[in-house]
């Protein structure tokens, strides 16, 4: 008797240390997800930021708006951006946050 609980419990230990296991192998499968995520965003703000250096020709301000902006803006806007003009189609797309990020890496950059 003492021998099939014994073997019930050590059964109970196999498969729920598999479960364990497999539930780690998911967490660091998602962390590796997230990882190469933020490296691929990492990889596209470098890239802006050297397109926008050879658009405009000022690198702190390329390095402030490549950091600050979201990634979703278009590099060829930062022309337009940086010239804040206020009636320029890109300028005035941004959210007001965004503007006032632009206004305050332009400023810096002088």
């Amino acid at each position: 008797m003492f021998g099939w609980f014994v073997g019930i419990v050590i059964s109970a230990v196999v498969m729920s240390s598999g479960a364990l296991t497999q539930q780690s192998f998911q967490q660091l499968e998602s962390v590796s997800q997230f990882e190469q995520a933020l490296a691929a965003v990492d990889a596209i703000k470098h890239r802006k930021h050297l397109q926008c250096v050879i658009a405009i020709a000022n690198r702190a301000l390329c390095q402030c708006l490549s950091r600050k902006l979201p990634v979703n803006i278009y590099f060829r806007s930062y022309a337009s951006i940086a010239n804040q003009e206020k009636d320029g189609l890109e300028y005035g797309q941004l959210s007001a946050a965004d503007q006032t990020i632009v206004d305050q890496c332009v400023s810096d950059s002088r």
